[in-house]
């Protein structure tokens, strides 16, 4: 991934609301979650429990939609409703593995940008 590559954009949340407490209170919530979720997606995928790599990929798909993370929009959604549908299952495990890289390097640019100690 190219470091310059803009991995979110807040211009869809700014639509919302631009106050910078609503921005910051969503960043913290991103921080205190996707990670985790993306990381128990990735467990789940190992156990092959795709009801619950639904479920995680569901909770992060709305995280990813709001904060605009485009590199991972159509990822995210493919595994969604492969995993609800039981398809594709061969595919799922390398989009889980490149959606958690992703959503940790939003992660630690949004660490940067905001200057937060998480």
């Amino acid at each position: 991934m190219m470091h310059d590559e803009q991995l979110y954009n807040l211009d869809q949340l700014k639509e919302i609301d631009e106050s910078e407490d609503f921005i910051l209170q969503v960043i913290n919530i991103f921080l205190e979650t996707a990670p985790a979720n993306s990381n128990e997606m990735k467990i789940a995928c190992a156990e092959k429990n795709w009801e619950q790599v639904y479920f995680f990929a569901h909770k992060i798909k709305s995280n990813v939609n709001l904060l605009s993370i485009g590199s991972i929009i159509d990822e995210i959604k493919f595994v969604e409703q492969s995993a609800k549908n039981s398809v594709n299952i061969e595919m799922i495990p390398e989009k889980i593995n490149f959606i958690d890289g992703v959503i940790r390097n939003a992660a630690e640019r949004m660490k940067i940008d905001f200057a937060l100690n998480k």
